[in-house]
């Protein structure tokens, strides 16, 4: 019996060492015990759950808006500088897609339907990034934020009033930062030429139309001519819109009912101011036509314009402006009173880009560490330059050394920053601006502007706009139609009046299936108005 056994243990060894020691059986205790079948559940669970990304190359491409601000000298946007200090920095291969800043949702969509969209897509228009997930472009990231974020995460936690503006459908679509301001549009006047005409600041819609008949037709620059235009600037429509309340592209309440913006009485009062400005003389005759607005910031920087209607931070605008007319005294102008009451000019809400995920993006993993990348260290330098070159470091203030060396080398990489963890104060702006006397003056405009601006709230009846195919899809078709219509109404005579256009637009909307639409945004706002503050 002995033998036999003796005999087996022999065979046995001599298999073992023929098979070598890939057979774990033949091994030690360890070795055995790896061989059993939980042992072998457990190393296929570990291979399965190995992160798919991790192999992959960390390679991100975004879109960024193509401003023209890029000087020869500093490259282009999608190689300079600041680009190269991004993948030397992040740890990621950075590859810059710019989009001109005027046609970018165009540019956006044709980029994506050849397949040819970057990675990260970002706008500052949340109802595009509604679009894009109706039309199934960009992907949900909540899991991603969860599994590879900590510095975003770790802010969407500190600002939960973000996460309803980047949900849709119950989903995370997009990340954003708060915006250092709401204040976004803004009025300036020339008071030299109000003193001059002995004139007060208008205070409501009649006051303003009155003061701009004067500019045009007293001399107020003093040259002898008729050659001044009251009123120019890129947001003319909108500081209209803002006065009646009455944006095209919004939702209001009335009686706890949603009515689209373009459909009201007030949007009708709006194409008739428009009309009635146009028609008296009292906006540049091309103003409808100056798509890139070139020729009104040629009317206001030479000194024939007297009203700016732009943004309430004019930046470079102002400087041309000053340089050329430095005995001007432009200050900023509040919004008028309507018969409607007295509404603030447009305001942004408090995200300030959203930046998505595009469907095919091939290392999602790679894209949230650049944006916890940027969120941490990588937003100051593009938003403020280097330390000790472009700003130094007032009590927590970046101050500007030199005013165009920082335009210069800096403003373009502001385009780069999607997130990043700012405020700004009205008393900031004295402290960031560079010392020379020019850009002092200019910083205490902008801070009496800023003041101005936020005195009166912009209306806003709902926090965001309501994101559903029906609705997208009648926006996309009634813009068009509404561009062409105000052109038709403010210069093609008196045979198109304000109300005639109102009934068209109503006749459209109606045949586009606008009823559903606004039935389908009544059933939306039931549905989600508790969660609105």
């Amino acid at each position: 019996m002995v033998n036999k056994k003796k005999q087996w243990a022999i065979s046995a060894l001599a298999f073992c060492l023929g098979a070598g020691t890939l057979l774990a059986g033949c091994s030690g205790k360890d070795e055995q015990a790896a061989s059993s079948p939980a042992a072998s559940a457990a190393a296929g669970q570990a291979s399965a759950s190995a992160d798919p990304y991790d192999k992959l190359p960390k390679n991100v491409s975004i879109s960024t808006f193509d401003r023209g601000a890029v000087s020869s000298d500093q490259g282009t946007y999608e190689n300079n500088k600041w680009v190269k200090w991004i993948n030397e920095n992040s740890g990621i291969n950075v590859k810059i897609i710019p989009v001109p800043r005027n046609q970018a949702q165009d540019k956006l969509n044709v980029l994506i339907a050849s397949n040819q969209a970057p990675d990260l897509i970002w706008e500052f228009d949340r109802s595009y990034i509604g679009k894009l997930v109706s039309q199934g472009a960009i992907q949900p990231i909540d899991e991603y934020i969860e599994k590879y974020s900590t510095s975003y995460k770790k802010y969407l936690n500190d600002n939960p009033d973000l996460k309803p503006f980047l949900t849709f459908n119950g989903k995370m679509y997009a990340v954003a930062t708060k915006r250092d301001t709401v204040a976004n549009h803004g009025m300036w006047i020339r008071q030299d030429w109000l003193d001059k005409l002995g004139l007060k600041m208008p205070t409501t819609v009649e006051e303003l139309i009155e003061v701009a008949k004067a500019f045009k037709d007293k001399d107020p620059d003093g040259n002898g001519k008729a050659d001044t235009t009251p009123l120019v600037g890129s947001t003319t429509f909108d500081i209209y819109s803002a006065m009646f309340a009455a944006f095209n592209n919004q939702w209001y309440l009335e009686n706890d009912k949603m009515v689209y913006g373009a459909l009201t009485d007030r949007f009708g009062d709006t194409m008739a101011l428009e009309k009635q400005m146009y028609e008296l003389g009292l906006v540049d005759k091309e103003y409808m036509t100056d798509k890139n607005f070139q020729r009104a910031i040629q009317l206001w920087t030479t000194g024939k314009a007297g009203i700016y209607a732009g943004n309430w931070n004019l930046a470079a605008v102002m400087t041309d402006f000053l340089t050329n007319n430095p005995d001007a005294n432009p200050v900023p102008l509040g919004p008028v009173t309507t018969k409607y009451g007295k509404f603030g000019l447009y305001q942004e809400s408090a995200p300030f880009i959203f930046v998505a995920f595009n469907k095919d993006m091939k290392n999602p993993k790679a894209a949230v560490e650049y944006l916890d990348w940027m969120m941490d260290k990588g937003w100051k330098p593009l938003v403020y330059g280097e330390e000790g070159v472009h700003y130094k470091d007032v009590n927590g203030v970046a101050q500007t050394i030199d005013a165009d060396k920082q335009k210069k080398e800096v403003s373009y990489a502001n385009e780069y920053a999607v997130l990043r963890q700012v405020t700004l104060k009205p008393s900031d702006l004295l402290i960031k601006a560079a010392p020379d006397a020019l850009s002092q003056r200019i910083a205490k405009l902008n801070q009496l502007s800023l003041e101005t601006v936020t005195k009166d709230t912009f209306r806003r009846d709902i926090p965001y706009q309501p994101n559903f195919t029906e609705f997208n899809e009648i926006q996309t078709s009634m813009k068009p139609f509404l561009d062409e219509l105000r052109a038709k109404v403010t210069m093609q005579g008196s045979q198109y009046t304000a109300a005639w256009g109102l009934e068209e637009i109503r006749k459209e909307w109606k045949r586009l299936g606008g009823d559903k639409v606004t039935e389908l945004a009544q059933q939306w706002y039931d549905s989600n108005k508790a969660s609105f503050k």
